[in-house]
């Protein structure tokens, strides 16, 4: 069997045991033993929602989700995937968040919070912007730009973000979006050879496994 074949198969089966392994030691250490197959853009897909959904389950929200959203981003374009609003609702969600969380504990609107404003909205969001390509721009984003700006100097602005569940409006968001991602990527390419066959075996009451 060629090298072609072996990395083919083998993007198969991690697919596969990503998406429904509970183990997540298991699915751990299979992602660290296999090299990333980096032409192989829907298992890079699997492995980055996988990732998320694991920042999620552990409580966190972080910039990493992101980066990991950003990569998806690009490579549902370079697919010609039309991107979900779900997928933008949760980009400006975790942008949100990542942002506001310092907020409370700045005093005078500065350190931590001002860092995570020129870091994540004059630095990530305005290159993004700036790139006219990134499909997760959205006028939510600009307004949520807006709003973090507004709370450097506007006291009033600053208290309506921190009244505000932030984190679990992001957490929420990224749950609904990982949720459509994997509708619609469909069963994992396995798990769809497996049950053509016994359907063809079988017939349609074979018992394939549902996601």
């Amino acid at each position: 069997m060629d090298r072609t074949m072996d990395g083919e198969i083998c993007s198969w089966i991690i697919e596969f045991l990503v998406r429904h392994s509970a183990d997540e030691m298991l699915v751990k250490k299979l992602i660290q033993a296999v090299p990333r197959l980096s032409g192989n853009a829907r298992l890079n897909k699997t492995l980055l929602l996988h990732s998320i959904k694991s920042e999620i389950v552990a409580g966190k929200v972080s910039e990493k989700i992101l980066d990991h959203l950003e990569m998806i981003e690009a490579i549902d374009r370079s697919q010609r995937l039309t991107i979900p609003d779900s997928m933008k609702q949760a980009y400006c969600a975790v942008a949100l968040e990542c942002t506001a969380k310092y907020l409370a504990g700045s005093v005078d609107r500065k350190g931590k919070y001002l860092d995570a404003v020129k870091r994540i909205w004059r630095g990530r969001i305005e290159n993004l912007e700036k790139s006219n390509a990134s499909k997760l721009v959205s006028e939510e984003l600009r307004s949520r730009r807006r709003q973090v700006e507004a709370a450097l100097a506007d006291k009033d602005a600053g208290n309506v973000l921190i009244t505000t569940n932030t984190r679990n409006d992001a957490i929420l968001t990224v749950k609904a979006y990982v949720r459509e991602a994997l509708r619609l990527m469909g069963l994992p390419f396995l798990e769809k050879q497996c049950n053509l066959i016994l359907e063809r075996e079988y017939g349609s009451g074979s018992g394939a496994v549902q996601e």
